[in-house]
């Protein structure tokens, strides 16, 4: 789920998925806490607004948020199958960014919890503020990982920084 509650959304990116395999300002060094979810773990801002739903954990602060969303796979993620993964991923992202009337900026694979993943900033404006989501994906057995941040436009990423550095996988 890519926050704000749109359906069509969470399709896109969630098919692209299957068929493939079958952060938020805040500037400073705040103080952190563990959250855990359904086999994995990240930090996130202390006196941040925990909610758990389902397969989503959201920790907010107005509109910054960083969040962590389970897909079932499928077939089996392996290794092997990543370069046929990337376009699938870059599509899903592609469509998040046709919602939002925004656009794809800085795709890259990047090491995520010890895993291969693919990174993706989203541009759009909402209501007046310049907006980016950093879109993650992280690809684990029949699990999908859909790792996000929110933040305004232009300003500091250390939220999103945090929730990539501090992403875990419980063992297998």
């Amino acid at each position: 789920m890519v926050p704000v509650p749109n359906p069509r959304k969470r399709a896109a990116v969630g098919l692209a998925l299957l068929l493939a395999a079958g952060c938020g300002g805040g500037g400073g060094k705040a103080k952190e806490r563990v959250v855990r979810g359904e086999g994995f773990t990240f930090a996130a801002p202390l006196g941040w607004m925990v909610d758990r739903r389902g397969g989503v954990i959201q920790v907010q602060n107005g509109t910054d948020l960083v969040s962590v969303t389970r897909y079932p796979l499928l077939r089996r993620f392996r290794p092997e199958l990543w370069a046929k993964v990337v376009p699938e991923l870059d599509r899903a992202a592609s469509a998040v960014a046709k919602q939002q009337a925004g656009t794809v900026v800085d795709p890259q694979t990047v090491t995520v919890g010890g895993q291969r993943a693919r990174r993706y900033d989203v541009r759009y404006d909402r209501a007046g503020r310049k907006l980016t989501e950093r879109i993650t994906f992280v690809l684990r057995e029949k699990v999908e990982y859909l790792l996000l941040c929110r933040y305004d436009r232009g300003g500091p990423a250390d939220v999103c920084e945090l929730l990539l550095r501090s992403f875990r996988l419980a063992a297998a």
